[in-house]
């Protein structure tokens, strides 16, 4: 989950991004005894995966398997 900091927050700075999980981020919002978009925003675009160099995203299936 990509998010933007708005906020100073411990060692991160505003306008930081980062990618975690949201537990991490939950955790991240309890720990300042915050909510989580008090702090921070969601960002929707994330340039460093979506380089257009790589091509389409393919998904390979495991050999067996049933999906």
């Amino acid at each position: 989950m990509l998010r933007k900091f708005t906020k100073d927050i411990g060692r991160f700075k505003t306008g930081a991004t980062h990618d975690y999980p949201f537990a991490v981020w939950r955790k991240m919002a309890a720990d300042a005894k915050q909510k989580l978009d008090s702090f921070s925003e969601a960002v929707e675009f994330n340039p460093g995966l979506q380089s257009p160099l790589r091509g389409p995203v393919k998904i390979r299936t495991r050999l067996g398997s049933t999906h």
